[in-house]
């Protein structure tokens, strides 16, 4: 589905997460209702993949919390074909992934089960040994907000040279090491909750490292002169809260 402009601007600037899923259809409802009933002012956003996978069980949901998400560009269609050829990842990770970049917004994964999921595209994760009340949960999925926000146009922009170096058959090794530091220097946004052990709470999730490992020279001048004006924007480095 693809939206205008100005229905974009508005959902980026009250959008607080997109969802994913690889639950149960009666696990997911579950995971809804409890959103719907803790967050019930924020705006949570549905791709066309979580959206197509579960149907009616996921459609009645829309509304005023759950809002479904469209593309402000039509080509997000064929670039979203195009990673899924070049990293061999699938179609409802890369979807999610690409939606939290174009819509500056964490992912939200439902269910512990999802994290698997999202195996290659991590470089970090918070861990917790806590069990999180409701307070601790809208605090640190604010936090996390402000991790994709802040990280936003730098992460893309680099990216954007990343993929220049790339199709010139060049390294990328010295922005990539920027990102990972960048990132082990976040981590201390979640102090109040981080542990040595325990479970991911956030994984920190980039797609330009499996990108720059599974892409050819060649592959990236034909995948610059197809996409060039919308691929930055997709990669960014996105915090996914687990739920």
């Amino acid at each position: 589905m693809k939206v205008g402009f100005h229905i974009y601007a508005a959902i980026v600037k009250n959008l607080r997460g997109v969802l994913y899923s690889s639950l149960s259809p009666p696990e997911l409802e579950e995971k809804m209702k409890w959103l719907r009933r803790r967050f019930r002012y924020r705006n949570l956003g549905l791709t066309p993949d979580i959206l197509s996978r579960y149907g009616g069980a996921i459609r009645s949901y829309i509304g005023p919390t759950f809002l479904e998400l469209g593309t402000p560009d039509p080509a997000l269609g064929e670039l979203l074909a195009s990673y899924e050829e070049l990293t061999g990842l699938g179609r409802p990770v890369l979807e999610a992934y690409c939606y939290a970049s174009l819509y500056v917004s964490p992912i939200i994964v439902l269910g512990h089960d999802g994290v698997k999921d999202f195996g290659p595209l991590v470089v970090d994760e918070v861990l917790t040994d806590r069990e999180l009340s409701d307070r601790d949960y809208k605090l640190h999925m604010r936090i996390a907000d402000y991790t994709v926000l802040d990280f936003y146009l730098w992460s893309t922009s680099r990216a954007g040279e990343a993929l220049s170096l790339l199709a010139q058959g060049r390294g990328v090794e010295d922005i990539l090491r920027e990102r990972r530091e960048r990132v082990a220097k976040d981590k201390r946004r979640y102090w109040r909750i981080i542990s040595e052990e325990g479970r991911p709470f956030l994984l920190y999730l980039d797609l330009l490292p499996l990108l720059a490992r599974e892409a050819d020279e060649e592959d990236m001048k034909a995948f610059l002169g197809a996409y060039g004006h919308l691929a930055p924007a997709t990669l960014a480095l996105v915090s996914a809260v687990v739920i």
